[in-house]
C-alpha cells in the first residue's frame, strides 16, 4: 500500500498512498527572515497523535508554553500516514517518490541498506553535526531500525553525537535499545524501563552534559557553549497505548469524539478498502474498546507532557532557555470509529493527515507582551512535515540543501505572518479485537490533492480534498471541507453508474507534482524567502 499527498501552497496540498506512502505538496508565501544567532533546537516527535480528535489536549504543560512563547500551526499536514516513510520525510525533507521509502518494510527501503548508503546520509541532524552542533536521538527512528537484516544495533545512523534508538516499532515495556551502538535491553519495571522516561533522562543526561552551568542571568550563556540539537521520538501514543502507572486512571468517561462519521458505515462513494468492510454499524463491545484506547491514548501523553516540562525546566536552570526553539509534532494523525473503522492512520481523511505543529520561539523571536496577549495561530498556510528539516536548519542559520523538496516555516514564526497570497506493500492488516475491519492492504494506494485557499484571496476560498485510488476502478474521492467537514458526501460519485469521475485539472496537477524534486522545482521557492513565487 501506499500514499502520496501533495500540497501546493495557494494553498493546495496533494498526497500519494502508495505501498503506504502519500505526500504533501502546498505552496509558500514572501516573507521576511531575521538572521538568528546559533540557537538550541529541540523537536519532541510524538507517535500517532492526531490533531482533529483533540490530541493536545491532554498536554496541559506544553500548550501552556506554546501560548506563553510561541505559535500553532493549525493546517499541518503529513506527507503520508504511515510510519516509516512519514519519518523518513520529517527527517529529509522530502516528499516519498524522492527519499523512496514506500512502507513499513525493509523490501519497502524502510531502515534499508539502500536507505543507509544513501538518503540517511542527508538528514538535518548530519547538516547540523558537520556545522558544529551537538546532536542527540532519543526513540522510535524507523521502523526496521535494528532488526539482523538493517545493520542490528551496531549500526548508528550517521549525524548524531549521541544515539539511543529504539530497535523495531513503538514498545513502553521489555524493548531494546541500541546506545552508541551497544545493546541495552529492557523489562518490564515502571521505575527502570518505562520508555518514555528512559527517554526523557536521556536527553536530560545529554543537554545537562553539553551546556554549562550558568546562572539564568549571565550574559555569556547562550554565547559561550556548544549549540545542541536534540531530538526525542516517545512511543506515545502508540499502541500498545501504556500509560504511566501514576496516570492509568486518567480521563475517567471520556469517550473519543462523536462525529458526524462516527460508527457511520460508508456507502458506495467510498474507496474499497472502507466497502469491504463487515456491513453495519460497529457493536458495542467494540465502541467501548475505542473509547478505552481513547483513553489509553491520552494517559500516555500525559508522560510526554511531563518530559516537555523537564526538559524547560533544565533548560531554564541552566540559562539556555532564551536561546532554545522546541518543536511538537507528530509523524500522522489517526482515527478512532470515523466511518466505522475502529482505530488505526493510512486513510486520506483529516483524522489520519492532520497533525499537531507546535513551535517555542528563542527568545529573540518571540512575540512581544502586547502582540502575545491571546495564542498566536498561524491557520491560512498549509505546512507539510516535509518543512520540518529546512526549518530547522533555517533556525540553525544553515543553508537548504537544493534537493529537499520542503521549506522553511521559520519567517511564518517569527514574523507571526498569515499568508494572503501563496498557494502551495505490506500484507493485510485486520484487526480481530475490532470486529476484523481491515486496516490496510497491499494495494491500498492513492494518490491525493489536499486545496487551502485562504479567505481574502483573489480566487475564491477553498478548502478541498481530491484523491485518486490506483485500484480497478480508478476510484476518485473528492470533498468540499467547506461544506462537508466531515467528509461523508463524495462530490466525484455518480449514482447514475455507481461510479466516479475524475477531474482532469486535478490529476494534472497531481501528475506535476508526483515528478518534483527539490524545492525550487516544487514550489518555486529558493531559499531566499524574499524571492518566492507561485508555482
Amino acid at each position: 500500500m501506499g500514499f502520496d499527498f501533495y500540497t501546493r501552497r495557494m494553498r493546495r496540498a496533494a498526497f500519494h498512498l502508495v505501498s503506504m506512502w502519500f505526500i504533501l505538496f502546498f505552496v509558500r508565501l514572501n516573507c521576511k527572515t531575521h538572521k538568528n544567532p546559533r540557537p538550541n533546537i529541540v523537536v519532541i516527535l510524538i507517535d500517532d497523535l492526531d490533531y482533529v480528535l483533540a490530541g493536545l489536549e491532554p498536554m496541559a504543560i506544553t500548550r501552556r508554553l506554546v501560548s506563553q512563547h510561541g505559535a500553532t500551526f493549525t493546517n499541518a499536514f503529513i506527507s503520508t500516514p504511515v510510519c516509516c516513510p512519514s519519518r523518513s520525510s520529517i527527517l529529509t525533507g522530502k516528499y516519498v517518490h524522492n527519499h523512496r521509502v514506500i512502507n513499513n518494510t525493509v523490501t519497502g527501503n524502510c531502515s534499508s541498506p539502500q536507505w543507509q548508503n544513501g538518503e540517511e546520509l542527508k538528514t538535518m541532524a548530519t547538516y547540523l553535526q558537520s556545522n558544529g552542533y551537538a546532536t542527540f536521538y532519543g526513540g522510535k527512528y524507523l521502523n526496521q531500525y535494528g532488526k539482523n537484516e538493517t545493520g542490528g544495533v551496531e549500526h548508528v545512523p550517521p549525524g548524531y553525537n549521541r544515539w539511543v534508538g529504539l530497535v523495531g516499532n513503538s514498545r513502553y515495556y521489555n524493548y531494546t535499545l541500541s546506545v552508541d551502538g551497544k545493546r541495552q535491553d529492557h523489562g518490564d519495571d515502571y521505575h527502570l524501563d518505562y520508555l518514555t522516561d528512559v527517554l526523557a533522562r536521556e536527553a536530560l543526561s545529554f543537554i545537562d552534559g553539553v551546556v554549562p552551568n550558568r546562572h539564568p542571568s549571565s550574559l555569556s550563556a547562550a554565547a559561550d557553549s556548544r549549540p545542541f540539537f536534540a531530538m526525542i521520538a516517545p512511543p506515545a501514543c502508540h499502541a500498545p497505548f501504556t500509560p504511566a502507572p501514576q496516570f492509568s486512571r486518567s480521563f475517567a468517561g471520556r469517550r473519543a469524539p462523536r462525529w458526524p462519521s462516527f460508527n457511520r458505515h460508508p456507502g458506495n462513494d467510498k474507496h474499497w478498502l472502507l466497502r469491504q468492510a463487515p456491513q453495519g454499524a460497529l457493536p458495542k463491545d467494540i465502541i467501548d474498546q475505542v473509547d478505552h484506547v481513547f483513553r489509553q491514548r491520552w494517559r500516555t501523553l500525559l508522560s510526554v507532557d511531563q518530559m516537555v516540562g523537564d526538559i524547560v525546566k533544565l533548560l531554564r536552570r541552566k540559562g539556555q532557555l532564551d536561546r532554545t526553539w522546541i518543536v511538537v509534532t507528530s509523524d500522522h494523525g489517526y482515527h478512532m470509529g470515523q466511518f466505522a473503522m475502529p482505530i488505526d492512520k493510512r486513510l486520506p481523511y483529516e483524522t489520519d493527515i492532520r497533525v499537531p505543529l507546535l513551535v517555542v520561539a528563542a527568545s529573540h523571536n518571540r512575540p512581544t507582551a502586547n502582540n502575545k496577549s491571546r495564542d498566536i495561530e498561524i491557520d491560512s498556510l498549509s505546512v507539510v512535515s516535509i518543512d520540518l528539516a529546512p526549518t530547522v536548519l533555517h533556525m540553525a542559520g544553515l543553508p537548504i540543501p537544493d534537493d529537499m523538496d520542503g521549506v522553511s516555516l521559520l519567517p511564518l514564526v517569527t514574523n507571526a505572518l498569515t499568508p494572503s497570497s501563496q498557494n502551495r506493500n505490506v500484507s493485510k492488516l485486520c484487526l480481530n479485537d475490532f470486529g476484523c475491519k481491515c486496516q490496510d492492504a497491499a494495494n491500498n494506494t492513492y494518490v491525493c490533492l489536499r486545496t487551502l485557499r485562504p479567505t481574502g484571496n483573489q480566487h475564491a476560498n477553498e478548502d478541498s480534498l481530491y484523491c485518486q485510488f490506483d485500484d480497478l476502478q480508478a476510484f476518485v474521492e473528492s470533498y468540499d471541507l467547506r461544506l462537508d467537514p466531515y467528509q461523508l458526501n463524495n462530490r466525484a460519485y455518480r449514482r447514475s453508474c455507481r461510479c466516479t469521475v475524475a477531474s482532469r485539472h486535478r490529476r494534472q496537477l497531481i501528475v506535476n507534482y508526483s515528478k518534483c524534486r527539490g524545492h525550487v522545482n516544487c514550489f518555486g521557492v529558493s531559499d531566499n524567502p524574499k524571492r518566492r513565487r507561485h508555482p
